[in-house]
């Protein structure tokens, strides 16, 4: 065991070599007398001098060191992975003229390089239908702390939410894993998982290892039946991310709205090395 390494062996001392000493033997113990040493001047104390040092910015790197969300949605594009049109703004004139070109209604969400969960501080806004709504909901998202902008996009009406990711692993190398999306992912924990690169095989065997699958494949409450092929292409191109950037440690997708044509990734978040 590791712990043991922080204990010293003790060395056995046989009775032989213990010397036994009585107390004649004892040494007396001698006392000096210490006189007191008289300086004829009294001792100054020298004044440091002031030294013009440059004083040197230091920047503190936050615990999670997380890419910004427009790289992170460039990255999507470049993977053809499907997300909903979309706008960054850091002005009200910006957001109306977004919002204008984007349509009604919307979702609006706080933006920043220390916001890794938006929904944990408030800053997901959803179902924006007026301009006036817009104005006032990014006032009030941009007032959170570390926020830096405000993410500006379709809202999305229909589909089931599922969750898409990777993460490296210290055994594995690297995990990709597939589960029920949206607020409940950590509460329902209906994941399944494969060692990447995945195969198609491997992304609809994924697919058909998780209970929702019977859902959302058949259909549920009156909506359609997702797209098959367009959430294993997703798990696929996913894999294909991580393999392909060795800085990325973590992805995640969520949520994934799986709707009767298509799998669009409707936020995005990158941790990297």
């Amino acid at each position: 065991m590791a712990l043991f390494k922080f204990f010293k062996k003790k060395k056995k001392v046989s009775r032989s070599s213990k010397k036994v000493i009585k107390k004649h033997d004892k040494p007396k113990a001698i006392k000096k007398k210490f006189k007191p040493v008289k300086h004829s001047k009294p001792i100054k104390t020298v004044k440091e001098r002031p030294v013009n040092v440059a004083k040197k910015e230091i920047q503190i790197k936050p615990l999670i060191n997380k890419m910004p969300d427009e790289k992170a949605f460039d990255l999507l594009k470049r993977y053809r992975i499907k997300i909903p049109d979309y706008a960054f703004c850091k002005k009200e004139e910006e957001l109306i003229k977004e919002a204008k070109r984007i349509g009604f209604p919307c979702v609006l969400k706080a933006s920043g390089n220390s916001i890794v969960h938006k929904t944990e501080v408030n800053g997901v806004r959803v179902s924006i239908k007026t301009e006036e709504d817009a104005v006032k909901n990014f006032n009030e998202l941009m007032k959170i702390k570390g926020c830096e902008k405000v993410l500006v996009q379709k809202m999305i009406t229909e589909g089931y939410e599922i969750i898409i990711g990777g993460r490296k692993d210290p055994q594995f190398k690297m995990v990709i894993a597939l589960g029920a999306g949206g607020i409940f992912t950590e509460f329902l924990k209906d994941v399944s998982f494969r060692v990447s690169p995945v195969t198609r095989e491997d992304a609809e065997d994924m697919l058909m290892e998780v209970r929702f699958s019977e859902l959302i494949l058949k259909g549920f409450r009156g909506q359609k039946p997702a797209n098959k092929e367009a959430i294993v292409d997703t798990i696929l191109a996913v894999s294909r991310l991580m393999e392909a950037d060795s800085k990325i440690r973590e992805i995640d997708l969520n949520p994934v709205f799986a709707t009767s044509q298509d799998a669009i990734a409707a936020d995005v978040r990158i941790i990297l090395e």
